[in-house]
């Protein structure tokens, strides 16, 4: 008698045995409205969860530490760019520091006429009895919206002249307490002194900073704006610079830069004092070291598998328990109904 094949039965049944992914058939599946609807929410809540791990991937993980500063700069980068509510030949701009050198900061900036416009700028907010130490401020920086004030002049300002100066670019100073001001031509300093009531030190502070540019560093004074209507009248800005090193991990870039807190104190002052914008800065004793580390993107990949998978099998037990939930009340229900509609009461009808 010949054999073939089906005799002997189908040749991959040894390996089923092994299979640790059970089938179901077309036939015993049914598809519910309640079951669409949880897919979609799960399916929902995992595209969220996979967005919140790209951005975490992106930024990477910080921690920070303050050293002792053990390094002495011998230089300080300062990047200014400041509008005042007067002509550019009415200012004069100088750096002070406490070597006693004079750097004549209006002959190495550029400074352009323009039109004064406070309109995207804000007030420097500063409420009394709410101290911090200006490592708790430094502590909160986050990433700033907009990156580096360009150090080009906007080409549509440059045309409206209406007594307005635009102040910017970079200059070094030595590293060590100093003052950085912007007061009237021949006051304070030999020259020829203008007249008084043209005096106007309202500013807007498109950027000050130290040192070079990072993204996540954020400048208190960028964007700030402080207007007065008195000619004699003194702005006041105290700087707590901090040595602030960057490291990153992943790539071994180390970026060395200065951060800041500022408070202020603003006041009209009299004829015989000399008015105008001052920036008074001291150099902190201990340094802000931040490491910055990103997860390699296989492992990014493992989480986001990680987080679909859990997020399916949570739902998968979250609708069994539901349907669970929903049965068991059935039933009961049906039960009850039966009881109290089955005879289960006492009859009416009198017993022969």
């Amino acid at each position: 008698m010949a054999l073939n094949d089906a005799d002997f039965g189908d040749k991959n049944s040894g390996l089923r045995s092994f299979d640790a992914f059970p089938k179901t058939r077309k036939t015993y599946k049914i598809s519910s409205s309640r079951g669409g609807v949880l897919t979609i929410l799960l399916s929902l809540l995992s595209i969220y969860l996979i967005y919140y791990e790209l951005n975490h991937h992106l930024d990477g993980a910080e921690t920070q530490s303050f050293l002792v500063e053990h390094a002495v700069g011998h230089y300080m980068q300062i990047n200014l760019d400041i509008t005042v509510a007067m002509p550019c030949e009415a200012l004069h701009i100088n750096v002070q520091d406490a070597a006693l050198d004079h750097i004549l900061a209006g002959d190495i900036l550029t400074k352009d006429p323009t039109s004064f416009d406070d309109t995207n700028a804000h007030r420097l907010v500063h409420l009394p009895g709410r101290e911090e130490h200006v490592y708790d401020i430094l502590g909160k920086a986050r990433k700033s919206k907009f990156g580096k004030t360009s150090r080009k002049p906007f080409a549509f300002l440059r045309k409206l002249d209406t007594g307005s100066c635009r102040i910017y670019g970079s200059m070094n100073v030595n590293k060590v307490q100093g003052d950085f001001h912007i007061t009237a031509a021949g006051h304070g300093y030999a020259g020829a002194h203008i007249d008084h009531s043209t005096f106007n030190f309202s500013h807007v502070v498109n950027e000050l900073s130290f040192g070079e540019y990072y993204p996540k560093l954020v400048n208190p004074l960028d964007d700030v704006a402080a207007v007065t209507e008195h000619n004699f009248f003194k702005f006041q800005y105290y700087l707590s610079v901090v040595p602030t090193n960057y490291y990153s991990e992943n790539s071994g870039r180390l970026l060395r830069t200065n951060q800041y807190a500022v408070t202020e104190h603003s006041r009209e002052v009299s004829p015989y004092q000399v008015p105008g914008v001052f920036f008074k800065f001291d150099i902190e004793p201990l340094s802000l070291t931040i490491r910055e580390r990103r997860m390699s993107f296989t492992r990014f990949l493992v989480r986001v598998v990680n987080i679909v998978g859990g997020v399916m099998v949570g739902g998968n037990w979250a609708m069994r328990l539901v349907e669970t939930i929903v049965g068991c009340w059935g039933k009961r229900k049906r039960t009850m109904d039966g009881v109290i509609g089955g005879g289960g009461g006492y009859s009416s009808e009198k017993r022969i």
